[in-house]
């Protein structure tokens, strides 16, 4: 479950995507950028961006949206 502030829900309905912080998961040498978006799918999901495109992918389908 993503919680976003006010603020956070603006940018994201103007930009599509929205910067929620840097988290590290384990085995990873430091950390990322995780962003919360919409999946048609599922709803407000959160993931980190991808490849060399930078795209985000829905955690539960892995459903691709771009960051840009």
């Amino acid at each position: 479950m993503v919680n976003l502030t006010l603020f956070q829900k603006i940018i994201l309905k103007l930009n599509g995507r929205v910067f929620i912080g840097n988290r590290v998961k384990p085995g990873w040498s430091g950390p990322l950028p995780f962003y919360a978006f919409k999946c048609d799918e599922h709803g407000l999901v959160e993931d980190y961006p991808h490849g060399y495109e930078k795209r985000l992918e829905c955690p539960k389908c892995d459903s691709s949206h771009d960051e840009h």
